[in-house]
């Protein structure tokens, strides 16, 4: 794959994340924010010099600091340029609701498969006619969503592809990732606030805005199991995302914990492996390796297909087991036990449920492995990685009424399930979303 090609799937990616982004958060400008503050520091450091409060003193206070530019910026920049800003924020925002929904119309009714990809073209006429749709419609959805960069009209009228839109035709991975955002997470959003008036505070599994959109009373989980089309549709999903996005790939995980330390022969039990992808990625990596998938039983179903792809001196390493993680865990003594990604999709019971499990058949010397998101301390990191990161938290609270954890949170977690163990190491590989947190029995406590 050439460098060019790469250069368009990361756009493509970028801005499918971007776009779920602004339609979710319905807050101030980010980049307004952070040019704001942080662009007049040196004004409020002279305008401060005479404060109570030294800079050096508030340069651990991410939250303070943030909000003390900010007041001073009120304070400093003309009234009509706010309003302007504010006015502005509008606008932009009407805007960028209204190119979302041009993406949903185009993906609704497959406009984009009806389209040539350059150089070739396609009339108006003739897309509208395929897809059954009006053509004045179509005019006005289209022109709208070229003005992301979305599609191209020719001179003569005519509809084409940019390479953006069409990168969406091409990658099959990418399309399904778009079509997840318009068709699944969008709805999802504007669910919540009216699963916030219905239920409030609430951590119960069947009251969240996927219960709302999705028209379903079983939580998340049941609902996949109860309907095979839309397992398999979020099975395609999770497996694109590994593909794109390169900052969920499993192979961080290879970075993540020291698995070159493990003896000859180790067992990995890989609690809620799903496909497989992780256990193989291990197993190829690390020859020494046992690695056990453990999941319901549609899920060993699939990975039992997909380990028998591999070749033999992999496969032969890979065993597969069906376990419910809510009951008890039957391997004992596992070298590593690892959950990738699993306990942010539960609320915190039924997390130290699942972690109970594990630690209850852990021997002295056995690792919990816990990779999954920590959420920085806010302002910490620039608003458009700390954005994606609180889109995701706020989409394990719509699906699940879960969440992802701050590092105190996770602490907070690990005691309630066991006052024996702790979190001995946190690793999170340059390039990953995930960390690793390495769990094990603390020295000279006694293990059962």
């Amino acid at each position: 794959m050439n460098s060019q090609l790469q250069k368009i799937q990361r756009t493509a990616l970028t801005a499918v994340t971007i776009y779920a982004l602004r339609v979710a958060a319905f807050a101030p400008r980010l980049d307004i924010v952070s040019r704001s503050c942080f662009g007049t520091r040196d004004r409020v450091r002279r305008s401060r010099r005479d404060s109570q409060f030294a800079f050096g003193e508030l340069s651990g206070e991410p939250r303070f600091r943030i909000m003390l530019y900010t007041m001073t910026v009120i304070k400093e920049t003309d009234s009509k340029q706010l309003i302007q800003e504010a006015s502005s924020f509008i606008t932009q925002n009407l805007i960028r609701q209204q190119q979302h929904y041009c993406l949903q119309f185009l993906c609704h009714f497959r406009i984009l498969d009806l389209i040539a990809l350059p150089p070739q073209c396609t009339s108006y006429a003739d897309v509208a006619a395929k897809a059954n749709v009006p053509v004045m419609r179509l005019k006005a959805i289209a022109r709208m969503a070229m003005t992301a960069g979305f599609l191209c009209e020719t001179v003569d009228g005519h509809l084409s592809h940019t390479p953006l839109s069409g990168i969406f035709v091409q990658n099959e991975h990418l399309r399904i990732q778009l079509y997840h955002m318009v068709e699944q997470t969008i709805p999802l959003m504007a669910a919540f606030t009216r699963a916030t008036e219905m239920w409030r505070e609430t951590q119960v599994p069947n009251q969240t805005a996927y219960n709302i959109s999705a028209k379903t009373d079983l939580p998340f989980f049941e609902h996949l199991k109860s309907d095979p089309e839309i397992s398999n549709e979020f099975d395609s999903y999770m497996k694109s995302q590994a593909v794109v996005n390169s900052g969920a790939k499993v192979e961080h995980l290879l970075r993540s914990f020291d698995w070159a330390s493990l003896r000859q022969g180790a067992t990995v039990v890989d609690v809620g492996g799903g496909s497989g992808a992780t256990a193989a990625t291990l197993a190829t990596a690390h020859p020494k390796l046992r690695v056990v998938i453990q999941d319901l039983p549609a899920p060993i179903s699939n990975a039992r297909a997909f380990v028998e792809t591999l070749p033999k001196d992999v496969s032969g390493r890979i065993e597969l087991q069906e376990h419910d993680m809510f009951k008890e865990q039957p391997i004992k003594n596992a070298d590593v036990y690892l959950l990738r990604t699993i306990i942010h999709d539960w609320p915190d019971e039924e997390a130290v449920s699942i972690l109970r499990r594990v630690v209850a058949a852990m021997g002295p010397q056995s690792h919990l492995a816990i990779m999954d998101m920590v959420l920085p301390i806010p302002g910490t990191e620039s608003p458009e990685s700390e954005a994606a990161l609180r889109q995701k938290d706020l989409a394990m609270i719509q699906t699940f009424n879960a969440k992802e954890r701050e590092m105190e949170q996770w602490l907070e977690l690990i005691r309630a399930v066991d006052p024996r163990i702790h979190v001995r190491e946190v690793r999170r590989p340059e390039g990953a979303q995930h960390s690793v947190l390495d769990v094990t029995f603390r020295e000279n406590v006694p293990t059962s």
